[in-house]
């Protein structure tokens, strides 16, 4: 079970945060939005990151246990640098986690996300890495792991079922 702190939330709130408000002031300087596969890749990352966070074994979590860690760690410093403050309160603890058959789902994600990596353009790809950080983290907290934890992981492990299901 993995635990997110108040500082790994703000460092899963502020990489969006940041590029959202740089996306809105390009916008107003050059009335352009920018190019659509920077949006795309970061949400696809974020949608990723947040269904990875829900997988308790093996490399996949692993590497979220391990993205959580250094989030915790890294964001606590911050918050801590710039506040004072203290941030090592459990923003959210997860019980919420794939089955077998969601793990399917999300091994399939994995290899879709491989094979389309290579043709992907390097902006959304760099956007795409820093929106799987920022979905780990979130994934973990009480707004978008909630509803991830309530109603994807669910949907997720039900299509998982139905995939064993008609296979076997």
């Amino acid at each position: 079970m993995q635990s997110l702190t108040i500082g790994g939330l703000f460092v899963g709130l502020a990489i969006p945060t940041f590029y959202v408000a740089r996306w809105t002031m390009e916008a107003v300087k050059k009335k352009t939005f920018p190019e659509w596969q920077q949006p795309v890749g970061l949400v696809a990352g974020l949608a990723y990151g947040g269904i990875a966070a829900m997988c308790t074994g093996g490399l996949i979590g692993f590497s979220t246990g391990a993205i959580t860690l250094l989030g915790n760690g890294a964001g606590s410093l911050a918050m801590w640098g710039m506040t004072g403050g203290h941030t090592t309160l459990d923003a959210r603890t997860t019980e919420v986690t794939l089955t077998g058959e969601g793990n399917l789902v999300l091994l399939l994600l994995t290899v879709t996300l491989i094979g389309a990596w290579k043709g992907m353009p390097s902006k959304m790809r760099g956007l795409a890495k820093k929106g799987v950080v920022a979905g780990v983290l979130l994934g973990l907290s009480a707004t978008l792991g909630g509803v991830v934890a309530a109603s994807l992981i669910p949907a997720i492990n039900d299509l998982g079922a139905q995939i064993v299901g008609s296979v076997a």
